[in-house]
């Protein structure tokens, strides 16, 4: 691996991933559209048919459209995994040509996009960049690695996208409302609740003492319980450093992230890691890593290091469901992992191990498309875009659901 590690790696997986999978409280970044969606969620809609016009006819987006695909089937690593779910991929991709044909303008070319991925159901991060977002990953981007920096760089002069909107601005102050920490305690129980809602770049530094002083308060309770079930991600550095490294002990957390050894995928991994190994050459590689035509792997460990704030005996807990994603999934995988807490709830929304989207400039229109270009392998062995099962499931996934939970634990 670069000397840079793999916990500097995995910072950007979601500070400037901006992913939904809310509940009440969305994040900023996000719009409905673009949320991760189950096939059961999804947007049932009639595409267009087909196009039948000869190239000659195509409009003037055509060729990104072409060019999206083409990255599609040879980067992305779950078209198979859609057709496996019951997705029409090549109809979609047929279909909404036709509907790309018709584009008048970049504007109309990246809403039918965003209607394409969501028929794809968003899987892995996969959306376009929105005029209103940009400003806030360029901010983030530069200070990231190439061909990231280099990617956004190109987008900035391409002319869709703007550095200074109503909606966004470079030192990312228009990304809205991010909801602070909720701290509750239930004497009855003797537990304390930390709600957590986002894991997002900015607020790791406004958080960095909250949750610390706030056990500090309770230091007889029984029960810690961190509730991030409305949590899509953020800043992998703001589970590591707030809440798993004040308690002091130090971890690791390997993991493995299988792709597709194709030339654009190579520019995104040589410059984060010194090598990757042929799917052959590495011992007990997933099953479902070959059925997708994943020829590659990368294995990593991320290094946490405890910087001992809080003196606590307390029983720790994860309170997840389907909403919780990307790096809020990295942190799942943590605790079962290591056994840092207990997980309960019920399945999360998955897709946390690997790192940031390899970004795709399209020319002509200037637009940004985002997608992984790995599989993360889960602490089970599954694969990660599934999510991950609690260790003790509830109805739902819920502060209530687990002071019930709690309370009749007690009362045995």
């Amino acid at each position: 691996m670069k000397r840079a590690e793999l916990t500097r790696i995995l910072a950007f997986l979601c500070a400037v991933l901006l992913l939904t999978g809310c509940g009440a409280t969305a994040p900023p970044d996000v719009k409905e559209s673009e949320a991760p969606v189950t096939g059961q969620e999804a947007v049932e809609q009639e595409p267009a048919e087909p196009s039948s016009a000869p190239a000659e006819e195509q409009g003037p987006y055509s060729a990104d459209y072409e060019l999206l695909w083409e990255a599609l089937e040879t980067d992305y690593p779950y078209l198979d995994y859609l057709r496996g779910k019951g997705v029409d991929v090549d109809r979609i991709r047929e279909s909404y040509a036709e509907q790309v044909r018709q584009a008048q303008d970049a504007d109309e070319f990246a809403a039918i996009l965003g209607r394409m991925f969501l028929a794809m159901q968003n899987t892995a991060h996969l959306w376009v960049v929105s005029r209103e977002d940009f400003p806030y990953f360029y901010s983030a981007y530069m200070e990231y690695i190439d061909p990231w920096r280099e990617t956004v760089e190109a987008a900035a002069q391409a002319g869709y996208y703007s550095l200074s909107t109503e909606s966004g601005s470079p030192d990312g102050n228009g990304l809205g409302y991010l909801p602070p920490v909720k701290v509750t305690w239930y004497a009855d129980c003797s537990t304390l609740c930390i709600t957590v809602n986002t894991f997002q770049h900015e607020v790791v530094e406004r958080d960095r003492d909250v949750i610390w002083q706030a056990i500090a308060q309770y230091p007889d309770a029984e029960n810690i319980v961190f509730d991030i079930s409305n949590n899509s991600g953020g800043d992998t550095n703001y589970w590591i450093e707030n809440i798993v490294a004040p308690f002091g002990e130090d971890y690791a957390l390997g993991m493995r992230m299988y792709y597709r050894d194709s030339p654009r995928n190579r520019q995104f991994i040589d410059k984060l890691f010194d090598e990757s190994f042929p799917l052959a050459k590495v011992e007990a590689p997933a099953a479902w890593a070959e059925e997708l035509g994943l020829d590659s792997v990368i294995v990593g460990e991320l290094q946490i290091k405890g910087t001992p704030k809080i003196q606590s005996n307390a029983k720790r807990w994860v309170i997840v469901n389907g909403n919780v994603y990307s790096s809020a999934e990295t942190f799942v995988c943590f605790c079962k992992s290591t056994g840092w807490a207990t997980v309960i709830g019920t399945q999360t929304g998955g897709d946390g191990v690997g790192f940031d989207p390899a970004l795709l400039l399209l020319p002509n229109s200037g637009l940004l498309v985002r997608f992984s270009i790995v599989a993360g392998e889960s602490p089970g062995g599954g694969m990660n875009i599934e999510g991950t099962a609690p260790d003790v499931e509830l109805k739902t996934g819920s502060i209530g659901y687990f002071l019930e939970y709690i309370r009749n634990e007690r009362n045995k």
